[in-house]
């Protein structure tokens, strides 16, 4: 058990929104239960006010940052906020500025460390959004806007093969172990994210990955496969929920997946 009241060590979400099918999970590491830590991943679903479009935030605290789990809980929190507030206010979210959207995450993070007298630098995290239309457009395609600052990122499922769409890659050439550095962060750095806009075809899926399961896709060769026949499908959230938290021995950080399934056409009942 951590030591400090803590967030639940295990968190699952089902939803539906139109024709868009959610999954969604985040599970404490083994390594951080076996050290009393508190889990450090988070994530907020949200929608705008009009129901037009779906909102993801996920958010991974750093590990040798102190109060890592809250600074991913004010991250996800601040950044749903602004995304709703820009989609209420914009026409489409090509008008949505991405700055604005991490300035108030680190704006949150900064006034909660203040408010407990903590260090900033104690609530570091990485962070990944997504905004995806409800309704598909006239070809059956859905154009998702990604923002991603640190390895959090985006993944695509289509015809059975996995492709990263955002987040930084980990450099994993060479026999040594994995350099899982993480160059850029919030509640500093605001100006280096990366944003861009995606398409989704109908029956793609988009997955919203905290590394402790983005890494499972890189690395492991049977992962893209295991994980592309599990969620062909939206499954239970109980399935979904075992999924995320896989056993493997040597990937031993928090589990964070938020998975959309685009409808294939129907209409949903």
């Amino acid at each position: 058990m951590p030591s400090d009241t803590a967030t639940h060590g295990v968190v699952a979400d089902q939803a539906l929104l139109g024709e868009l099918h959610i999954r969604a999970a985040s599970v404490v590491g083994a390594g951080h239960r076996s050290q009393g830590t508190a889990r450090q991943d988070a994530y907020r679903l949200a929608q705008d006010q009009h129901g037009r479009y779906l909102i993801v935030v996920v958010a991974d605290g750093m590990s040798d940052s102190r109060h890592a789990d809250v600074g991913a809980h004010a991250a996800v929190t601040a950044m749903a906020a602004a995304l709703r507030e820009a989609l209420d206010t914009a026409a489409r979210p090509a008008g949505i500025d991405p700055r604005e959207v991490f300035l108030a995450a680190a704006a949150r993070m900064y006034r909660t460390a203040e408010s407990r007298h903590w260090d900033p630098d104690d609530m570091r995290a990485v962070a990944v959004a997504a905004v995806v239309p409800v309704q598909p457009d006239v070809f059956g395609a859905r154009e998702v806007w990604l923002a991603s600052m640190g390895d959090a990122g985006a993944w695509r499922l289509h015809d059975g093969t996995w492709q990263r769409l955002i987040g930084d890659r980990k450099n994993v050439s060479g026999p040594g172990p994995v350099d899982g550095a993480v160059e850029h962060f919030l509640p500093f750095e605001v100006e280096r994210f990366d944003c861009r806009r995606e398409l989704l075809a109908a029956g793609d899926v988009l997955a919203v990955l905290t590394d402790g399961v983005a890494d499972a896709l890189e690395q492991i060769p049977e992962a893209g496969a295991w994980f592309a026949g599990r969620w062909r499908e939206p499954p239970p959230v109980g399935s979904f929920l075992l999924d995320v938290g896989f056993q493997q021995t040597q990937m031993q950080d928090d589990r964070t997946a938020v998975a959309v399934w685009c409808g294939k056409g129907e209409r949903a009942r």
